[in-house]
């Protein structure tokens, strides 16, 4: 069985999908066979969408788009309007499907990704984190470090905590070529009030090169030595 793994972020934009990719890289360098899954995604441009495609890039499988979502929308919409316009519903269930294949899939590790924030609306009535599948993934929180990140982290940590979610820890990620204003004293601000470990820095770089972004993850944080063999 698959060690599983979801990563959120504290707000859309946060850089969920390059830490996503880069865990999957750093996993890979410990012999691992990892498997991603992007259960909602919303913006394709020519058929494609970045995100996925960057999925499949690091996990290094031959995977196709449709292998690894369930709920794929044209628009770069909020995903539960966009699935109003294209008639096509969010089900649980269907994720359900999904994540078991890819739980089964034989691969080590299975990194689900979620959409924009924490409290993702998936209808007009239902919020992601109402997926039950999530109380048993591992979950960690990537944190934009920008203005504003120091109340996002922690109001979105102490909820999953309160929640009874497991929060493994936090990766500190550089949304662009340039850090923040203060970025050392708001990383150190972060290891001090965040109630989940510090899992490293993802720093930004125009070749999306997970391999060197990944330099500074360290994966025994998280307790995941033990499946590094």
């Amino acid at each position: 069985m698959a060690k599983q793994f979801f990563i959120t972020g504290t707000d859309t934009d946060a850089g969920k999908t390059f830490c996503a990719c880069v865990l999957a890289k750093k996993f890979r360098e410990a012999g691992l066979q990892v498997r991603p899954y992007k259960p909602i995604v919303a913006g394709f441009e020519n058929g494609h969408n970045a995100d996925l495609d960057s999925h499949i890039r690091a996990c290094g499988l031959p995977l196709k788009p449709h292998d690894i979502t369930t709920f794929a929308y044209q628009e770069a919409i909020a995903p539960h309007i966009a699935a109003e316009h294209e008639n096509n519903p969010i089900d649980f269930k269907q994720l359900d499907l999904d994540l078991h294949k890819a739980v089964n899939s034989g691969a080590d590790v299975v990194i689900t990704e979620g959409a924009g924030g924490w409290f993702l609306p998936v209808s007009s009535t239902a919020v992601l984190p109402q997926w039950d599948a999530l109380k048993k993934m591992e979950i960690i929180i990537v944190v934009g470090m920008k203005l504003g990140c120091l109340n996002h982290a922690l109001m979105t940590a102490t909820l999953l905590d309160n929640e009874g979610f497991r929060v493994v820890g936090f990766i500190a990620n550089t949304t662009g070529p340039e850090k923040m204003p203060f970025y050392q004293e708001n990383l150190e601000t972060l290891k001090q009030i965040m109630p989940c470990p510090f899992i490293g820095e993802v720093f930004y770089n125009e070749e999306h090169d997970f391999s060197k972004a990944s330099e500074t993850i360290d994966l025994s944080v998280i307790n995941a030595d033990y499946v590094c063999y």
